[in-house]
């Protein structure tokens, strides 16, 4: 069984390979796994992450599980871009300033416009939850209320720009 931080991937896997799994969360698990087994297996980092009140669990760092995701769903394509499904991923560690600033509005407005053509299209947004709240520091009301007010900024942003018929899914991982 998953634990609740699992659900964003195991989401993110049930949208991108919905023909694959059928929207079975089961399916997507045993995807997830053997994703993750690959990835460990290929010297993919490995760390240790917490969810609130338990025991450390060991996983892959989002980018790596973003770009094995790519990767296959390529690979399920023949190699051509598939033109019903689109994937895009944006790591909020990645950016050179703080994670409100205007280098996210940019990252994320290039990942949708690399979307645009996708009739269905998942955007995962990853360690933005880290850059606001860096390990060993506390949520204090400020940052919380900073984090929520760039969760609504960038889901706003990814409404007011997808097509307009386009069905996005945007993820916080």
């Amino acid at each position: 069984m998953s634990s609740p931080h699992d659900l964003p991937a195991l989401h993110l896997l049930n949208t991108v390979f919905a023909g694959v799994t059928g929207q079975d969360l089961y399916l997507a698990e045993q995807l997830k796994a053997g994703i993750e087994q690959a990835l460990a297996e290929q010297g993919g980092v490995v760390v240790a992450t917490a969810a609130a009140g338990a025991a450390l669990v060991t996983g892959v760092t989002p980018a790596a599980f973003a770009a094995a995701v790519q990767a296959l769903q390529r690979k399920f394509a023949g190699g051509e871009d598939d033109l019903r499904h689109g994937f895009a991923h944006y790591d909020a560690a990645q950016g050179p300033a703080a994670p409100d600033s205007l280098w996210t509005r940019e990252q994320v407005l290039a990942a949708l416009r690399r979307l645009a053509p996708y009739q269905e299209a998942t955007l995962l947004i990853t360690n933005l939850h880290a850059t606001f709240c860096p390990p060993g520091k506390r949520w204090t009301e400020r940052r919380r209320a900073a984090y929520r007010e760039v969760l609504d900024f960038l889901a706003a942003l990814a409404l007011a720009r997808k097509r307009e018929r386009a069905q996005l899914t945007l993820l916080f991982l």
